[in-house]
């Protein structure tokens, strides 16, 4: 795997098993990430969501629907309109600031796996939170531009894919800011569509586990514990989405820009899958192959 994602174009069909297969390769660590990182944010999610949908409800009643002669408090439309837009900023920051450094995490993981290293958690996690001042200034960067590109929806769309992989380049290649969306872009130029095709399949996948996950509101009573529950179990799914990603990054990176391991690691400690083919020459009575065969041209 280590030598094909580095020196050619993968089909998307080779992309969409690699991500399975480095995927349940890497689940412990992943399950790890999972706990230390989006477990927590998950419970973040759901008091900041409950806390919005009872402003929401506030809301409605402040409003009653088709009764125009109702007298309107404006004092308290005010405070409920702010506190819906207060808690959807703080759920829009935690999916721009805190979900990007487990997935940058996910994909250190990844990257160590690929290049035949040894896997460590801790690593990829110290590495990971200490890129939150990078992560935090090109999210607003890529907030604010995909959100004024999304009020004429086209260049919202486009721009989302083409800087789709900014915290990739981020986490793996070491670009801050403007640098890693013009990294970005640069991959997905001339791909565009293929691209989004990929990043799709991996939606769907996700979409369906997702819906499995549902299921947990048939065993466990609606409420705080089973929204927390199901939260943290669709970052399941945003890990394996992640772990696709990862893999198209690399492969698209080393076709685009020759980019390889900077050190190769020893060959007992690859996976096995990722350890070069090794050319063996027979021997004729103590003498190479080709010594021999030069021998009896002569």
């Amino acid at each position: 795997m280590r030598n094909e994602i580095y020196n050619r174009e993968w089909r998307w069909i080779e992309q969409l098993s690699a991500a399975f297969h480095v995927f349940s390769a890497n689940i412990s660590s992943v399950i790890k990430v999972m706990a230390i990182i989006f477990l927590p944010i998950s419970l973040l999610q759901v008091i900041i969501g409950d806390r919005m949908m009872s402003a929401y409800t506030v809301f409605q009643q402040i409003i009653p629907v088709g009764n125009t002669t109702a007298h309107v408090d404006a004092s308290l439309l005010m405070d409920t309109t702010y506190q819906i837009l207060i808690n959807y900023g703080l759920l829009y920051m935690v999916s721009l600031f805190l979900e990007p450094v487990g997935v940058i995490a996910i994909a250190k993981v990844v990257k160590q796996y690929i290049d035949g290293k040894e896997v460590s958690m801790g690593q990829a996690l110290s590495e990971a939170f200490s890129l939150m001042p990078t992560i935090i200034v090109t999210g607003i960067i890529y907030g604010v531009l995909v959100f004024l590109g999304s009020i004429v929806i086209v260049p919202g769309v486009y721009f989302s894919i083409a800087w789709g992989f900014y915290l990739f380049c981020i986490g793996l290649s070491g670009k801050k800011g403007w640098a890693a969306l013009k990294y970005s872009k640069e991959l997905v130029k001339g791909k565009w569509w293929r691209t989004f095709a990929y990043l799709w399949l991996l939606s769907i996948v996700a979409m369906l586990w997702n819906s499995v996950f549902q299921l947990i509101y048939v065993f466990v009573p609606a409420g705080t514990a089973s929204d927390i529950l199901y939260q943290f179990l669709c970052y399941f799914s945003l890990a394996f989405v992640a772990t696709g990603e990862t893999l198209l990054f690399i492969n698209r990176e080393a076709i685009t820009f020759g980019v390889h391991p900077a050190v190769d690691a020893p060959v007992a400690e690859m996976p096995e899958e990722n350890r070069p083919v090794e050319s063996v020459e027979g021997t004729v009575e103590g003498e190479p192959v080709e010594q021999n065969e030069e021998k009896k041209d002569e």
